[in-house]
Parts: structure tokens; C-alpha cells; sequence
């Protein structure tokens, strides 16, 4: 009986090999065609997406001081200071600046999408086709807060790209960007995307990145970021120098509606609410005594404005839109831009411990003020030298009141350098109490206990903010 038993099991076993390496070669010939399919693929985006992608060179006049490409100190301490401030070193002179850029054909009557900065300032620019024919561009508009643009061609039937949804995307799937990087036309390059919602950036435009290490380089900028189905779900913008496999796009649902917009009409039309924001920080959640960590916190209301009109206060906490929560003060911007003119929105607050919802209807973004820097005179706390605001500086800085201390020297290596304090800064509250006058101020200042925290609301270029600062041990 034993004997039978071994046998069965000897003659057994080649069986089990048989079954055990069937999937196992299986499984390599599927992972082979996997690799060739992945190839394909990336050909496939490539042929399906390079048609609509154009060359975009171009040219603006410039002038040029003489000296301009020395560097401004270049003769500074030299025998020749004297003279070029004497002389001018010459009459100034203008020549002509080449730029190249990317862009993508949106529409088949002759529309192209790309970045704000490749057409700017410029007095002709010429597209090339991926056929090589050449074409005159105008630009049909323009929005620098998003850094977009539309330059029409007169052509039809031209070769467009398919939009994309860049809501869906995810980190790590497969991003593919298109252009012409240092001239060089119809580069493909491939990587992942790398992160969504970049902001921070101080690009000075509204920050909602799609981060990628698909190379890019000068000359991509304006083309197109697509994914593995050849559908365009960025414009790319921007590199982060001297970074390798850092580069950024402008998302695709943001960049259609500015595209629609300036396609129609030539230029964009936002909403606004009146409010600036900035994010909630440790030092700020602690200052205000709240225990969210998220939310945006409101540090100016502008006059007139329809936030202004629904109650709205310097000093809440914004941490709804639309019972949509809001996590930074880029949620807030996203929100209300999602809205139509003239539309009415809830807005979820904080204020003194206790939430409220407060209706703001929406109103057109005016134009935005400007504002100056001024001088003062006493060494303060936190390394600041404070004046008081006269009417005349009131007037220089754009001020409605001659109110506040205004900032004339931050001192190297102090604790306000390091929290971003600049000259020109006027500083309206401490601890939540009204600034008038110096006197005011240094009372204030005085009260302050060594440890304690310290609140300022600070006015900067026509705009409001909140510091927290702790006094040094």
C-alpha cells in the first residue's frame, strides 16, 4: 500500500510542474506585451496630439540704456562712475527681442491657446504649423492673472486637441508634455504627474498647479501637458530653476473657461466678493483663540464692496462657500471664480467662537489699486523702526485715514524680517486694538508681556493682513 501511494505521488508531480509554470509563462508573455503596449501607446499620444501643437516665435522692441547689460552697479567705485552719471553714457537705444514659445490649436477656425508671458509686449508674432507653414498671429486676449492667452490665425480646418478633465487626475498616472524647448519643435517628453494644487509659487497669478516631472524647458511654455489618452489636461507655464523634473501646468478646466471667455469677448470678467485672505497659521489660530486648522482667515473687507454689504469683518474666519469646506485662502479664490456675476453664495464664518452663514451676492471684479512705500523714524520692538502715518504719507500710500504707525527700517536678522515685515508696511492694530497715532501704538507695545504674543494687522499695497509675532525672551 505505501508502495502504490509513493508512486502516485511520484507520477504526480510533473503534473503540479506542468500546472505551476503554465501561469508563470503565461504571465511573462503578458507582462512582454504590456511593455510593447505602453510603447505604442506613447507613439499613439504622439501622433494623435502633435498636429495641433504650434511654434510660437516672437518679436518686440525693446530699449536699452547704455551700460543696461553691465549691470546696474557695474562702474559703481570705478573711475568711470562719475562719467556715466555725468553722460548717461550715451542716448538710449532700442533693438529688437526674439522670444519663442508653445501653443496649442483649441478651436478649428484658427484658435490657439498658450501662456500670457510668450505674447506679451509683442509687436509681431509668427506660428508655425507642425506642417512647417507659417502664419501671421494676433492675439485675440489676454488674462495675466492666470497667465493665458489666445492668438488667432486666419485658417480653418486646422488640426485641434481633444480637452481633457484635470478634476480626475490623480498623482502618479502618466502626464506627456509637447513643445518647442529651446527651439526645438515637437519635443515629447514623458513623466507622472507629480502633485495637484501647487500654490505658493509667488508667481503672481492665480496658483492651482499641476506639478509634473515630464521634462520641461524654455519654449514649452503655452503647450501642452496631456495624459496617456492624448487628451490636454494642462498648459504648461512654468519651471522652477535650477530644479530638474520640477515643472508646473495650468490646469485644463481653469484654462477652458479664461479661453472661452477671451475667444468671445477678448478678455475675462470675474467675480468678486471684496475680501483679502490669508491662510491660518499656528501663531494666528492661537492669537485669535480658535481651534480650527482649517479656514481662511479675513484680513481686509474693501468699502463698498458686496462682502462689506452682507456684514462681513476683518478678523472672521471663512470656513464654508456653499457648503464646500474650505481648507486655505486658494479655496476661497477657487469658490467664488466657480460663480456667475451677480449670483448669491453662503459664506460660512467664524467670529468670535461662533459660527454664522452670511448670503454675499457677487459682484464684477473692479480694477485693482496700487500702492507706494513711504519713511519714518524710532527703533522699535521686533527690530522695527516706526513713524506715525502724516496726512501726506496717508496720501502717497493710497490711505483713506492718516491712522497707523507706518514701518521706515526693518533691522537685519530681527524677528519682524523673518515674519516678512518690509518698509513702507503701516501697522493699523495690535492685539485687536486700533492704531491712531505713535502714541498709540507704543502704548500698546508697552502692555505686551516678554513671551506674549503679539497681533498685528498690517496694510500693504491696498491690502490687509494679520502677523503674529511672540516678543523675545
Amino acid at each position: 500500500m505505501k508502495r502504490r501511494i509513493f508512486l502516485q505521488k511520484k507520477w504526480f508531480l510533473p503534473y503540479i510542474m506542468v500546472l505551476v509554470m503554465i501561469p508563470i509563462r503565461s504571465w511573462g508573455a503578458s507582462e512582454k506585451v504590456t511593455a510593447m503596449e505602453w510603447r505604442n501607446g506613447f507613439v499613439q499620444v504622439a501622433k494623435k496630439v502633435q498636429p495641433s501643437v504650434v511654434s510660437i516665435r516672437s518679436e518686440r522692441t525693446v530699449t536699452v540704456s547704455p551700460g543696461e547689460g553691465f549691470g546696474e552697479d557695474f562702474f559703481k567705485g570705478t573711475p568711470f562712475e562719475d562719467f556715466f552719471k555725468q553722460h548717461g553714457g550715451g542716448p538710449p537705444t532700442k533693438r529688437r527681442q526674439m522670444g519663442e514659445g508653445s501653443g496649442v490649436i483649441v478651436d478649428a477656425k484658427g484658435y490657439i491657446l498658450t501662456n500670457y508671458h510668450v505674447v506679451v509686449g509683442a509687436d509681431k508674432l509668427t506660428i508655425r504649423l507642425s506642417d512647417g507653414k507659417e502664419l501671421k498671429g494676433t492675439v485675440q486676449g489676454t488674462d495675466p492673472k492666470t497667465d493665458l492667452a489666445v492668438v488667432h490665425v486666419e485658417a480653418e480646418d486646422l488640426p485641434v486637441a481633444t480637452l481633457g478633465d484635470s478634476d480626475i487626475l490623480q498623482v502618479g498616472e502618466w502626464a506627456i508634455a509637447i513643445g518647442s524647448p529651446f527651439g526645438l519643435e515637437e519635443t515629447v517628453t514623458v513623466g507622472v504627474i507629480s502633485a495637484k494644487g501647487r500654490t505658493g509659487l509667488g508667481t503672481g497669478t492665480y496658483e492651482d498647479f499641476i506639478q509634473t516631472d515630464a521634462s520641461i524647458n524654455p519654449g514649452n511654455s503655452g503647450g501642452p501637458l496631456v495624459n496617456i489618452d492624448g487628451e490636454v489636461i494642462g498648459i504648461n507655464a512654468m519651471i522652477i530653476q535650477p530644479g530638474q523634473g520640477i515643472g508646473f501646468a495650468i490646469p485644463i478646466n481653469l484654462a477652458k473657461s479664461i479661453m472661452m471667455e477671451l475667444i468671445k469677448q477678448g478678455k475675462v470678467v470675474r467675480p468678486w466678493v471684496g475680501i483679502v485672505l490669508q491662510d491660518l497659521t499656528p501663531e494666528l489660530r492661537k492669537s485669535f483663540n480658535v481651534e480650527e486648522k482649517e479656514g481662511a482667515l479675513i484680513g481686509q473687507v474693501f468699502e463698498g464692496s458686496p462682502a462689506e454689504k452682507a456684514g462681513l469683518k476683518v478678523g472672521d474666519i471663512v470656513v464654508e462657500i456653499d457648503g464646500t469646506r474650505i481648507k486655505s485662502s486658494q479655496d476661497v479664490v477657487r469658490e467664488v471664480l466657480k460663480k456667475q456675476i451677480g449670483q448669491k453664495i453662503k459664506i460660512a464664518i467664524i467670529r468670535d467662537g461662533k459660527r454664522m452663514e452670511l448670503p454675499v451676492t457677487t459682484a464684477e471684479m473692479p480694477p485693482e489699486a496700487a500702492g507706494q512705500k513711504a519713511p519714518s523714524v524710532t527703533k522699535e520692538w521686533f527690530g522695527l523702526r516706526v513713524t506715525a502715518v502724516t496726512p501726506d504719507i496717508a496720501k502717497q500710500l493710497g490711505l483713506p485715514k492718516a491712522e497707523g504707525v507706518v514701518i521706515d527700517n526693518v533691522e537685519d536678522g530681527s524677528v519682524g524680517q523673518d515674519a516678512g515685515f518690509r518698509r513702507g508696511d503701516v501697522i493699523l492694530e495690535v492685539n485687536r486694538q486700533k492704531v491712531r497715532d505713535e502714541s498709540d501704538y507704543r502704548s500698546l507695545m508697552e502692555k505686551t508681556k516678554t513671551g506674549q504674543s503679539v497681533l498685528f494687522l498690517v496694510s500693504r499695497g491696498g491690502s490687509t493682513f494679520f502677523v503674529s509675532l511672540k516678543e523675545e525672551k
